[in-house]
């Protein structure tokens, strides 16, 4: 009977000891991800943007006759 009131105590303390543990057990942190900036092509550069087109129909402005001396723009 004293071998059992003995093991029913050592049970009852393991039991009590282990009890905290599973809670302790069920928390994790929670994962962190670092995500990379956006990848960069450095290879190959971008075109220029190209201006757009001239109309054909507007007429160009006939240019004036004359010659420079300098910097002064004299007319013939």
């Amino acid at each position: 009977m004293k071998t059992k009131a003995v093991r029913f105590a050592a049970g009852v303390a393991l039991f009590a000891a282990a009890l905290p543990f599973p809670a302790f057990g069920q928390f994790i942190y929670p994962p962190v991800f670092v995500v990379p900036p956006p990848a960069e092509n450095y290879v190959t550069p971008k075109p220029a943007p190209r201006p757009p087109p001239k109309p054909a129909d507007a007429p160009s402005q006939p240019k004036p006759a004359g010659h420079y001396e300098g910097r002064t723009f004299v007319p013939d």
